[in-house]
């Protein structure tokens, strides 16, 4: 090959590849922060320092929730788990039993619409209830969010878990959950957050007991409904 064709597509290599490593890259798109702007005290700081969605006690401004580019329980299932003795007792097996009607009807046509224009498509009630096997919390009458998350872990095992199952925990009565600085029987009605466990993410609702049924209910739908259209912090809030 002629000498001076060879030196000359050299020269002509080289400035290519300088010319590129000049270019600038491509910037990733930062993943959507958690929570970030949610409204003004529905918000707190869990054990580990992320932020969780809760049902505050006290009334907040609310507004209509927007799409942050996260994942929504498009089609899934509702595991109800009731945590603590207290629910052995007899009078409290028909609360248990009211709750499990509320669930039931609350997965029928209206709910599925109103849940519809977020992404979330159906889901259903996963049977029975699951009681957790552990009793009651070191604590005594007290259960952190960290400490549900150990139990839901130890209850589900090394299987692979469900991405598309919500667990809806019942506190028994007198149970009272903390959520890293936050108490329940001062500043959240209920709560939902999600832990990284060996067998995938697992998506769950606090509910702490209330007296007055139509407004413990309540809070359970409203959080279960965060829940499927926020499942993670940066869906719909």
């Amino acid at each position: 090959m002629n000498r001076a064709f060879t030196l000359t597509m050299l020269a002509l290599t080289l400035a290519g590849a300088a010319n590129a490593a000049e270019q600038p890259q491509a910037q990733a798109k930062p993943a959507p922060a958690i929570l970030e702007g949610a409204p003004k005290g529905t918000v707190a700081f869990d054990d580990d320092g992320g932020r969780a969605q809760m049902i505050p006690r006290k009334e907040v401004p609310g507004r209509e929730a927007t799409y942050h580019g996260g994942p929504v329980v498009s089609h899934g299932t509702v595991q109800a788990v009731f945590l603590g003795s207290g629910w052995h007792d007899r009078a409290n097996r028909a609360k248990e039993s009211t709750v499990l009607d509320a669930l039931k009807s609350g997965a029928g046509a209206e709910a599925a619409a109103l849940l519809g224009k977020h992404g979330v498509r159906a889901w259903e009630p996963a049977g029975l209830a699951l009681e957790d096997p552990a009793g009651d919390p070191l604590n005594g009458n007290r259960i952190s969010d960290l400490e549900i998350q150990i139990r839901l872990d130890n209850m589900l095992g090394q299987s692979p878990v469900d991405r598309d199952a919500v667990y809806l925990v019942f506190l028994a009565p007198d149970l009272q959950s903390s959520l890293g600085s936050r108490l329940s029987e001062r500043d959240f009605a209920a709560y939902h957050n999600h832990v990284h466990s060996a067998g995938g993410v697992i998506h769950y609702v606090v509910v702490p007991y209330d007296s007055e049924p139509s407004r413990w209910l309540a809070a359970a739908r409203q959080s279960l409904t965060q829940a499927l259209i926020n499942p993670e912090g940066n869906g719909w809030y």
